[in-house]
């Protein structure tokens, strides 16, 4: 109980934390509702209250998402067929940011070519969205519905992971007998 006491005036001097700011700890993600004496409260997605310890606000890590600008950086993974132009893609997905409404444009928007993937080339487009990480979701929702409509609309193959499988003839697997 000191423990979470201290751990509480600590929180209420130094303000690492605020109410209403989004915060993130020990796999829990949401705005803080409440700071008090021993404990705060942070609300889910779930419309849960969890209520946590103040000391472990102190003495574990963590993610503030509300400490800064109200902004958050989307990253949307896609993986494109093995005959599809690199830098149509590239143009594409940077024509999807730069059409969304909430994108914003300083910073720009950008893709990188990942990798070489076993079905796919794989790209990433970072862009930079106006909101906190709990609207995000909504965001990147929009930008997938748009790239898959764009890709539709240029013939561009998302592809799926497909497997051979060999099947060799040779000797007959011997029956297993039951024990009498």
């Amino acid at each position: 109980v000191a423990n979470n006491f201290i751990a509480g005036l600590i929180l209420l001097v130094e303000q690492p934390i605020r109410v209403g700011q989004i915060v993130e700890i020990g796999g829990l993600l949401g705005p803080v509702v409440r700071i008090g004496a021993r404990s705060t409260w942070v609300h889910t997605g779930t419309n849960a209250v969890i209520i946590v310890p103040n000391s472990e606000f102190v003495s574990n890590r963590v993610t503030n998402w509300g400490a800064g600008e109200p902004r958050v950086l989307v990253k949307v993974k896609i993986g494109v067929g093995y005959g599809s132009d690199p830098e149509k893609v590239r143009e594409l997905l940077l024509g999807v940011s730069r059409a969304h409404p909430q994108a914003l444009t300083n910073p720009a928007p950008a893709v990188l070519f990942q990798e070489f993937g076993d079905s796919s080339l794989n790209f990433e487009l970072f862009v930079w969205f106006p909101g906190t990480i709990m609207q995000a979701g909504g965001f990147r929702s929009a930008l997938n519905f748009a790239i898959f409509e764009a890709m539709k609309e240029n013939n561009i193959e998302i592809p799926f992971p497909q497997r051979d499988i060999h099947i060799r003839s040779g000797e007959p697997v011997p029956a297993l007998r039951r024990p009498d």
